[in-house]
């Protein structure tokens, strides 16, 4: 009887030590899976950042522009529009290889005839609209005023549309497209030639700065949001608005044709300082 109960007790013994066994097993491998899991998800957000920034980098490194920068010549007049635009590019790329940030950018957006935006950068912390103002002198203007003024070198006075007014028309176009649903920042970025005597302070959805400073600008600004877009969402907004860069020639005529036809050529605003750019509300 004593032998019996002995034998039923080892074997409940081991029935307990191989239960224990098993759930210590599957635990293990519960573990072991999720750690996988986050390991996987973690691979693939540090390789979304990656990627994009490689793309933009090579970008920059085939763009006949980033000799001009490398070596410090100025190219055309003509193309000095385009130059500064491709220098806001560069600076934001730049400033984002020290970081981890998830991001998109899209360059030279023709909405209709009427609105083309210089650069687009879909970040985590919301969607940042790019004015680019490539000109020198002393720059003066105020919040409200249609017009505002650069003084050459030369003493002569030139006037520009309003940027603020300018990027705000960006901003209501893109809102058309996307919704308001998500944050929008006006970053108006005008040339290390120039000096800002008197402009606007800067608010909570607008800074106003030189392209010299964008940088230091970035990181207060950046370090101070919160990421509100999913890689997914980034994604979204950005194929959403890609079509928008691939505007015809046709389209871009008629931008240039409404261009001239309100403010007048653009040769006629041209002056002899060939680091000067000229400047319309488009």
């Amino acid at each position: 009887m004593i032998s019996s109960l002995i034998a039923l007790l080892i074997k409940v013994a081991i029935v307990l030590v191989v239960v224990v066994v098993i759930k210590s097993l599957k635990s293990s491998s519960s573990d072991n899976s999720l750690n996988k899991n986050t390991s996987t998800i973690s691979d693939r957000v540090k390789s979304y950042a990656q990627k994009n920034q490689e793309y933009y980098e090579s970008i920059i490194n085939s763009s006949s522009f980033n000799f001009n920068d490398r070596f410090n010549i100025c190219p055309d007049k003509s193309d000095l529009g385009d130059y500064g635009e491709f220098l806001t590019f560069k600076e934001i790329v730049k400033w984002s290889s020290c970081h981890s940030y998830n991001y998109k950018i899209l360059r030279n957006l023709n909405i209709g005839t009427h609105c083309e935006i210089d650069l687009v950068w879909i970040h985590e912390t919301g969607i940042y609209v790019f004015e680019s103002k490539n000109i020198s002198g002393q720059i003066y203007g105020d919040e409200n005023s249609n017009q505002w003024c650069k003084i050459l070198h030369n003493k002569t006075k030139k006037q520009f549309y309003n940027p603020i007014f300018q990027n705000n028309g960006h901003i209501r176009a893109l809102k058309h497209i996307l919704g308001n649903s998500y944050p929008y920042y006006s970053i108006i970025v005008f040339s290390e030639r120039c000096v800002l005597e008197e402009i606007p302070s800067d608010t909570h959805s607008r800074f106003i700065t030189k392209r010299n400073y964008l940088g230091s600008e970035l990181t207060e600004k950046i370090t101070r949001g919160q990421s509100k877009l999913s890689i997914a969402q980034i994604e979204a907004l950005y194929r959403k608005l890609l079509p928008y860069t691939y505007a015809s020639e046709d389209t871009k005529q008629k931008h240039t044709d409404y261009i001239n036809k309100k403010y007048g050529n653009k040769r006629a605003y041209y002056d002899e300082d060939i680091n000067d750019d000229v400047d319309l509300p488009f």
